[in-house]
């Protein structure tokens, strides 16, 4: 899941409902995901998904800082 992530981010996506039916679409690929059970992974997904992105935002944000 961290690649699907990470990939996510690089994209710029950020964490909104259009983000985690992303998320969960490319997660759908790689494994099986029941049709009555996506909007909780969705919701699932997209709260892991903002705390990853705060901790990018927060290392991108340390990095701009060290290198002024």
């Amino acid at each position: 899941m961290n690649n699907i992530f990470q990939h996510a981010y690089k994209e710029g996506k950020i964490p909104d409902k259009d983000t985690a039916k992303y998320l969960v679409g490319q997660l759908g690929e790689v494994n099986y995901i029941p049709s009555n059970s996506v909007r909780d992974y969705e919701q699932a997904v997209l709260k892991m998904y903002q705390e990853y992105y705060e901790l990018m935002e927060k290392r991108k944000a340390e990095g701009e800082s060290k290198e002024k």
